[in-house]
């Protein structure tokens, strides 16, 4: 009897255990589909966003029309986000990345910055995330293609991987002209 009282919930936490490790897995190695969770906002604009900089001053995402913009929400706390930061230097080769640091703090965003680089463009703060919320966001990362008119072409939850950036990304800079 004390066996079964012990071995039974042992099973059941190292079956637990296995899944969450396999899940992670997968999302860090870019394996997580963004087909999982479909976007409403897909094709259509882009919902207003009035967000502070970095400085505290209140910046309007509309300022970017007239240009393809990419938006990536991503968090110093966010551990996929750092592995998809080399991913988003090459991007930043081809189209303005805004970034939107997603409930985080000043300091730890800007030791995020400096550690793995600033492929942004602008950094906007989303503080209580609730801006997040209106873009349909889930966690960080994820990321947006924007076109000149502000219509959000993609959607991509998860890190941007070299896989992501093949199959769901170049096709649609190409299409853009970029």
């Amino acid at each position: 009897m004390n066996r079964a009282t012990f071995i039974i919930p042992l099973c059941g936490f190292l079956l637990i255990a296995v899944i969450a490790g396999w899940a992670l897995l997968g999302m860090l190695d870019g394996q997580r589909s963004d087909n999982q969770l479909p976007s409403a906002l897909l094709n259509k604009p882009a919902p207003a966003t009035l967000l502070p900089d970095m400085d505290g001053n209140k910046t309007d995402l509309a300022q970017f029309k007239g240009q393809p913009i990419l938006v990536n929400y991503f968090a110093s706390w966010c551990a996929p986000c750092r592995a998809e930061a080399p991913a988003l230097g090459l991007l930043s080769k081809r189209i303005g990345i805004v970034g939107i640091a997603y409930k985080d703090r000043y300091e730890d965003t800007m030791t995020f910055l400096s550690e793995y680089g600033n492929p942004f463009s602008a950094i906007l703060v989303d503080k209580d995330g609730m801006t997040a919320i209106s873009w349909g966001v889930y966690g960080v990362p994820e990321t947006f293609i924007l076109d000149k008119n502000g219509m959000i072409l993609l959607r991509h939850a998860g890190p941007v991987t070299r896989m992501v950036l093949e199959q769901d990304i170049e096709p649609i800079l190409e299409s853009l002209g970029l």
